[in-house]
C-alpha cells in the first residue's frame, strides 16, 4: 500500500514539475514565434519599400518629368507605403558640371530636386553644400546649376564614376512600420522605420 502511494505521488508530482517547466519556458516560445513573424513581416515591407525607391529612379531617368513621376509613383504604391500617410519620396538628380570657367565645373550638383509625401523628420541622403533654389514643376531644376555652390554635394558614393554632364537618378523611400504583434511589451525593439535608396 505504501507504495502504491509514493508512486501516485511521484506521478502527481511529476505533472506539477512539467507545469512548471513549461509556464517557465512558454514566454520564450512567444517571444521567438513574435520574433519570427515581426521579421518576416519587416522583410517584406523592406522588399515593398526597395523595389518602388527602383521604380522610382528607373522612371526618372527615363526622360519623365519629377512631376509625372510623382504622379505615377502614387498610383503603383501598395502597403507599407502611404503617401497621404506616413511615407515619403525624394527625387533627387545629380549632375556633374560641364560648363567650363563655372564654380561648379567637374562637380556633382543637385540639378533637380522634388519631395512629395507627408512623412515628417527625414531628410534626404544626398546632401549638398548649403540650399538651392529649385523651380516649380513639371520638372524642379536648380535655379542656377552651373554658379550656386551651395548645390554640390558632399556625399556622393566613390563608386558613382561620373563624366561631365552626366546624370544620376536618386530615388529615396521612407515609410514607416507598423508592429503586427505586442514583440516591443517583451522589451525588443524593432525598426519603426523602412528606407530604400536606388540611384541610376
Amino acid at each position: 500500500m505504501t507504495s502504491g502511494y509514493s508512486f501516485n505521488r511521484v506521478v502527481g508530482d511529476s505533472r506539477g514539475q512539467s507545469l512548471v517547466e513549461f509556464a517557465m519556458v512558454m514566454p520564450l516560445l512567444i517571444v521567438i514565434a513574435f520574433g519570427v513573424v515581426e521579421t518576416g513581416y519587416a522583410l517584406l515591407d523592406q522588399h515593398v519599400v526597395t523595389k518602388l525607391a527602383r521604380e522610382g529612379s528607373n522612371l526618372i531617368s527615363r526622360d519623365t518629368s519629377l512631376q509625372d513621376a510623382s504622379i505615377a509613383m502614387r498610383t503603383m504604391s501598395t502597403r507599407p507605403v502611404n503617401l497621404d500617410s506616413g511615407s515619403k519620396v525624394i527625387f533627387s538628380v545629380i549632375k556633374k558640371g560641364a560648363s567650363v570657367g563655372t564654380p561648379n565645373y567637374d562637380r556633382e550638383v543637385l540639378y533637380q530636386r522634388y519631395v512629395f509625401g507627408t512623412l515628417s523628420g527625414v531628410n534626404s541622403a544626398v546632401k549638398t553644400r548649403g540650399s538651392g533654389s529649385f523651380r516649380g514643376a513639371p520638372e524642379y531644376e536648380a535655379v542656377n546649376s552651373d554658379h550656386d555652390t551651395n548645390l554640390q554635394i558632399v556625399n556622393l558614393p566613390v563608386t558613382l564614376n561620373m563624366t561631365r554632364g552626366g546624370l544620376i537618378y536618386v530615388t529615396e523611400v521612407f515609410t514607416t512600420h507598423k508592429l503586427l504583434t505586442p514583440l516591443d511589451q517583451f522589451g525588443v525593439r524593432l525598426p519603426n522605420m523602412l528606407y530604400s535608396i536606388a540611384y541610376f
